[in-house]
């Protein structure tokens, strides 16, 4: 007998948990019946209505009436409280007596549908007394199943019902009243038993809910923990902002000392931490929105100030909720993200600033001009704007090096500096391009002094590993708004006059003039030979090696276009492609290039790849992806890599990003190219699934001797690693920088210290002279 007691508790159970959580799970019960209520009232007025006009002729019209009114206001009650519970808040809590109050409920209607079939069953005609017991008996499954989420409000309903039921089955004295009453015992047994399957099951999926959002509440906390490296700063705040619970390394970090953080107030300890600037204050508004609104936050920055200097702090919080729902406090961790913060503005400025000089780069200072240019004509204030090439740049990176080189031009950033006005803009463009926009000037004579007077301080020699080397600059001058209202327009003047003082003999300044037509000469002449170049055979390319950093076995060579005119000689790519892509023979030689370097990779071994330089105007061609496929069908669209530049894609984002997803998916390998000089690499790596990610020179150069330019480097290899990307180090040139790299993980190489450009014609006995255990024996000894 005690076995069956046990076995009828557990089964007359519908969950086992403690009473907070049995408080939330009651509320989901009520609120599960409560979307039946509005077609079980009208279900209910409609029976009773039918049930009055079937009967009406056999008399008894006083209770009838008096019945369905009684249905009908049961009915009103229930709707009512449906309505109400529309218009409050949705409940996050049931106590115990709002569940009987529903069974009340339950039973007060189930007794004035019991009522019926008493007063009812004994009527003569034998097809009314099968009428009232149908009836009956669709209203004891009907609200038994529509009750089954609270499951003790539906065995009430039933067993009132069922009884009036089977007294009206004994008062009528019919032949068959046995038969009766146990068809009925049994259709209500059964609808109890599934009402309380029902519930159980309710009762299953609430306690797996509850248990999985336990379970999500602890890891989402521990893995906050892992993410953040510092996020064990553990805070929880009572409803009036006073600290119940504070970890040992956030009572050293409020620097409370051996006071009780508990008893203090949480605007009190932190306001001495808060730090007076824009950016601050924007920080602690958002987070006083964030705890206004009551809602869980995650994430929310605050710059804060402590005996360590400035920090960053990462919050993250829930509010802390009582049965009623009303907020008792604040549980949540604060991470301290200072370096990650670091890293991240590096690179913010990174994307706007070049890296060599720390000079704005083109991109920021063509933002710059626009903004000034933007403004109406009457307040916009004079503008110069002056283009600068720094003379015999080449001769100083062929003589003594690239190292010396950079050195060369970081000397020439800082000259330009200080010879400006805080006012001005200076920015390094690209190579030993630089340009100045003065804002402000009240003419020409006023940029010819300032211009005098650089000129002047660039005669004085700049030591360059220990090599006293002059600077010398050709300067093109555009003003505006007379020589252009606009960025392109001003800075196309001002390279014209560039170049117009280059060909005077350089290290002297011109401005802009309509005459000028030395450089368009110049531009026309490359166009006209270049007219037929690669009929006459005058392009070649030539491959420089990529190198395997950790078996030194080559994997690669990127071809390199040249050209030879027979007459000029070797004409520089930065000068002809330019120009070859602003007349429109680009598609040719690009599609020639294309063609070439997968012809003669053809020959190689089929584990090496070919990486092939794309510029915007073949990614933009119509037949592109056509011009691939024909020229990748000897050779194997997986030994070839395209390589562009974020430039390439800024011109036309959208398709560009949907060529290369086509030649992606056909195999070909997609190679990001110069990462970190430009813009906004950082969001084409965001929209773009890139294979290769090229680290550009100028964050490899300093690798030996420089802890920033190590940091640097190890954060973009890593992302590379984390986005599954090869990353692939370009001007590698000492050991040093080989050793660096390879300890970091970086998986490729190329620069001078593997070898300069080989003729096509030498890549195979260059690829059979190359042994990397000689190779990798020379690295250890070095």
């Amino acid at each position: 007998m005690p076995r069956v007691m046990r076995a009828a508790r557990e089964f007359f159970r519908a969950y086992d948990v403690d009473e907070a959580t049995a408080a939330r799970f009651r509320a989901r019960q009520i609120e599960a019946l409560l979307r039946f209520t509005p077609l079980a009232m009208v279900i209910n007025v409609v029976n009773a209505i039918v049930v009055s006009v079937t009967i009406w002729a056999e008399g008894a019209h006083v209770f009838l009436v008096t019945w369905s009114l009684v249905i009908s206001m049961l009915a009103a009650i229930g709707l009512h409280g449906w309505l109400k519970s529309r218009q409050q808040p949705a409940r996050c809590s049931a106590s115990r007596r709002a569940v009987r109050h529903v069974v009340v409920q339950a039973g007060v209607l189930a007794l004035a549908w019991a009522v019926m079939p008493i007063a009812l069953y004994g009527v003569s005609d034998p097809e009314l007394r099968l009428f009232v017991a149908m009836v009956t008996t669709g209203m004891i499954c009907a609200g038994g199943f529509a009750l089954s989420s609270v499951p003790w409000a539906s065995t009430t309903y039933v067993v009132i019902l069922g009884s009036g039921t089977a007294i009206a089955i004994a008062m009528a004295e019919h032949n068959h009243s046995g038969s009766l009453a146990l068809l009925l015992l049994i259709y209500s047994v059964i609808v109890i038993y599934c009402a309380w399957v029902a519930a159980r099951t309710l009762g299953a999926r609430l306690t797996a809910e509850a248990r999985a959002d336990r379970q999500n509440e602890v890891i989402g906390l521990l893995l906050r923990d892992f993410e953040n490296h510092a996020s064990d700063l553990l805070w929880e705040l009572d409803a009036d902002w006073q600290f119940v619970h504070v970890s040992p390394r956030l009572e050293a970090a409020l620097a409370v000392g051996t006071a009780d953080p508990g008893r203090r107030h949480a605007v009190a300890l932190l306001k001495p931490m808060a730090i007076r600037s824009k950016e601050a204050l924007s920080a602690w508004k958002a987070l006083r929105k964030k705890f206004a609104r009551r809602a869980p936050f995650r994430d929310v920055l605050l710059p804060v100030s402590n005996a360590s200097g400035q920090r960053f702090w990462s919050l993250s919080a829930r509010p802390l909720l009582d049965d009623r729902g009303r907020l008792t406090g604040w549980r949540g961790v604060a991470a301290d993200v200072t370096e990650n913060q670091i890293i991240n503005r590096r690179l913010s400025w990174l994307a706007h600033n070049d890296a060599l000089t720390g000079l704005v780069n083109r991109t920021q200072f063509r933002e710059g001009l626009e903004s000034h240019l933007s403004m109406p004509s009457g307040m916009m204030p004079p503008v110069a704007v002056i283009c600068l090439d720094l003379d015999g740049f080449k001769g100083v990176n062929d003589t003594l090096g690239h190292a010396a080189g950079d050195l060369f031009l970081q000397s020439f950033g800082q000259r330009l500096l200080s010879n400006t006005r805080s006012s001005d803009t200076v920015a390094r463009l690209g190579g030993d391009e630089f340009a100045i926009m003065l804002r402000g000037v009240a003419g020409p004579q006023e940029v010819r002094m300032q211009l005098d007077r650089l000129l002047e301080s660039l005669k004085t020699p700049c030591d360059v590993n220990g090599q006293m080397l002059t600077l010398r600059s050709s300067i093109g001058v555009a003003m505006a708004p007379a020589d252009g209202s606009d960025a392109d327009t001003l800075l196309k003047r001002a390279d014209v006059a560039l170049y117009a003082a280059k060909q005077a003999g350089g290290s002297r300044y011109c401005f802009y003039d309509a005459s000028m037509v030395e450089v368009a000469i110049r531009r026309m002449e490359i166009q006209s030979a270049l007219q037929g170049a690669v009929e006459r055979g005058e392009l070649r390319l030539v491959f420089q090696p990529q190198v395997s950093l950790d078996t030194w076995v080559i994997s690669g060579f990127e071809a390199l276009l040249r050209w030879r005119h027979p007459e000029r000689g070797d004409i520089s790519p930065a000068e002809f492609i330019p120009v070859a892509e602003a007349c429109g023979l680009m598609p040719g030689i690009g599609e020639w290039v294309l063609n070439e370097a997968c012809r003669q990779a053809a020959a190689w071994p089929k584990d090496v790849m070919v990486s092939i330089n794309v510029s915007a105007v073949q990614l933009g061609l119509s037949d592109f992806i056509d011009q691939v496929r024909a020229a990748t069908a000897g050779l194997g669209a997986g030994r070839v890599e395209l390589e562009i530049t974020e430039s390439v894609l800024m011109e036309n984002t959208d398709e560009a990003v949907a060529t290369l997803n086509i030649l992606r998916a056909e195999g070909i390998h997609i190679a990001l190219d110069d990462f970190g000089t430009g813009y906004s690499a950082l969001s084409y790596i965001k929209r773009f699934q890139f294979d290769t990610l090229k680290i550009d020179r100028s964050f490899v150069r300093d690798l030996a001797s420089d802890s920033d330019a190590q940091v640097l480097v190890e954060t973009i290899l890593a992302m590379s690693a984390a986005l599954k990307m090869t990353a692939v180090a370009e001007g590698v040139e000492s050991v040093d920088e080989a050793r660096l790299l390879r300890s970091r993980g970086c998986a490729l190489m190329q620069g001078f210290l593997v070898s300069r450009p080989v003729e096509g014609a030498e890549v195979a006995r260059f690829m059979a002279s190359w042994d990397p255990e000689v190779v990798a024996a020379r690295m250890d000894r070095a």
